[in-house]
């Protein structure tokens, strides 16, 4: 297949853009759906409490913040969001087509207070949350990135970043409320009271199935699952933790959010190597901890927010530390067909700035190097000598190197250690 390529555009270009779209945000907020942005201070200021500037309908706006004591988040000036107020639990059939509505406070119930499947495993679906499509446009004027939000396409460099799924633009996407485990039918799951589908592993020969999961066999499970079945990664994941960043004002999502089971690690596989079995968390949307050792959510799912297991993401591939991404689920482990980003990474690393691809997100770059407690936080693992498969977020052994923006591009599509889980992500049904 051919393959594309991205390329940086000149100054002058990136200026005009940068003038046209705050002349679009003086002028043109409609009531029914305003405009919300920011920039990234990403060279000028690396304090991640203070390089977020807000621009837009929210620019006077009080952000959310995490109370890590009582668990509970102060939504700020964004409760009354529609599009966050979209984001609810669900119980859906294997294609996305959702069954019934949880309680939002209490997985265990349905909306009408009578149980739920959240932990039966022989649901014919999934535990999922939505989340309702959006419109994002984004770009970089040297080293300030802009990021804009709308729920409605206002110009066509709005994009539905995450939500076109090889060619279909979908209302919302599924994400899933729990980590991703296999059932005994081979279906990648997202259940409650279920184990990871790699937590009773300690290497690639010796895990909780007996066989070796990688990439593909996790691949396998998701299209078991559905044949509009996705790994949860790609675009979306990178629309999700910008929403992130401009909710909170920060770029230090463990700070923002919670740190999850960043340092529950215990070198035993007896323990799961302190993994624990996918379990209901209260507190709404979002749950926060900084003990290091508790599941924590965001959006309604623990995935987002654990960091108890490294998530496959191979719609970002880094051949000879290349990088190279799908910007609409297309599935290709040696990245061929995909979208050549231009843009290449040579060594580990700490996020400070990012590129912008248009079309996927912001993907990492050595520009400026940060710490765990400067720039984005977190960290990029690298191989450049092979084709790596990306892996998101983190895992229970890294710390306070975790967070959103957290990459490994530094391990083939086989690797299959007990820390590489996947998760389940389903579009919504396509229309006819």
């Amino acid at each position: 297949m051919t393959e594309n390529k991205v390329f940086i555009a000149e100054q002058e270009t990136l200026l005009e853009v940068k003038e046209q779209t705050e002349k679009l945000i003086r002028n043109l907020i409609p009531t029914d759906a305003p405009i919300y942005g920011m920039v990234i201070h990403e060279a000028s200021d690396l304090n991640p409490a203070t390089r977020v500037e807000y621009l837009g309908a929210n620019k006077d706006f009080k952000p959310m913040s995490m109370n890590m004591a009582t668990h509970a988040m102060d939504y700020g000036s964004w409760a009354d969001w529609s599009w966050l107020k979209a984001n609810v639990p669900v119980m859906c059939g294997w294609d996305g087509e959702i069954k019934y509505y949880l309680n939002p406070d209490d997985y265990t119930k349905k909306v009408d207070g009578t149980a739920s499947d959240v932990s039966n495993a022989n649901f014919a679906g999934n535990a999922m949350a939505v989340i309702k499509k959006i419109y994002k446009k984004e770009y970089k004027v040297g080293s300030d990135r802009y990021v804009y939000f709308c729920e409605r396409q206002v110009d066509p460099d709005f994009q539905p970043v995450g939500f076109n799924v090889k060619g279909k633009v979908r209302d919302y996407m599924l994400i899933p409320m729990f980590y991703g485990s296999i059932d005994g039918n081979g279906r990648m799951r997202s259940i409650a009271g279920q184990w990871s589908c790699l937590t009773a592993s300690g290497s690639s020969s010796d895990n909780s199935s007996g066989t070796a999961i990688g990439t593909t066999e996790q691949n396998t499970a998701i299209l078991k699952t559905s044949a509009s079945g996705l790994f949860f990664g790609g675009p979306l994941t990178n629309t999700l933790a910008d929403i992130c960043v401009m909710l909170t004002r920060s770029t230090d999502s463990q700070s923002s959010f919670g740190s999850g089971m960043c340092s529950s690690y215990v070198e035993d596989k007896a323990q799961h190597y302190g993994t624990q079995i996918n379990k209901v968390v209260g507190g709404g949307r979002f749950y926060g901890s900084d003990d290091n050792k508790s599941f924590n959510k965001i959006f309604h799912s623990a995935v987002l927010g654990s960091y108890m297991l490294w998530q496959r993401d191979p719609y970002m591939v880094a051949v000879n530390g290349r990088i190279k991404v799908s910007t609409d689920y297309t599935y290709n482990l040696s990245g061929d067909g995909y979208l050549d980003t231009g843009c290449n990474v040579t060594a580990n690393h700490y996020n400070a700035t990012m590129h912008v691809v248009k079309g996927f997100g912001a993907i990492p770059s050595e520009e400026i190097e940060g710490t765990s407690a400067t720039g984005y936080c977190d960290h990029t693992w690298v191989n450049a000598t092979i084709t790596a498969v990306s892996l998101r977020f983190g895992d229970c052994v890294d710390g306070l190197v975790d967070g959103l923006w957290a990459r490994a591009l530094s391990a083939v599509a086989a690797d299959a250690w007990w820390h590489c889980g996947a998760s389940l992500l389903l579009p919504a049904p396509a229309a006819a």
